[in-house]
């Protein structure tokens, strides 16, 4: 009984399989692209994608925008008859 219980202990259950180095080669190169697909690309096409924020572009149109803005109300207002208190009774 003693002399199994050695042999157990030395090869465990499951840990006794070699698998040949070809196959542990080509899951290592697909489960390298396959971090590479999940991490890298999404965060390079993000950065792709949404580049004008980053160069600042996005800021400047948004500047542009509120100075026609600005300037549109200033029109607007410059055409708008004044209302003045009158005093007369």
């Amino acid at each position: 009984m003693e002399n199994q219980n050695s042999i157990l202990q030395k090869n465990p259950f499951g840990l006794n399989i070699t698998l040949p180095k070809k196959t542990i080669q080509e899951v290592q190169k697909v489960a390298k692209q396959e971090i590479e697909n999940i991490t890298v690309n999404p965060l390079v096409d993000y950065f792709e994608e949404n580049d004008k924020v980053f160069s600042g572009q996005v800021a400047k149109e948004i500047r542009n925008c509120q100075a026609q803005i600005y300037a549109l109300g200033q029109v607007m207002r410059e055409g708008q008859p004044r209302s003045t208190f009158n005093m007369k009774v």
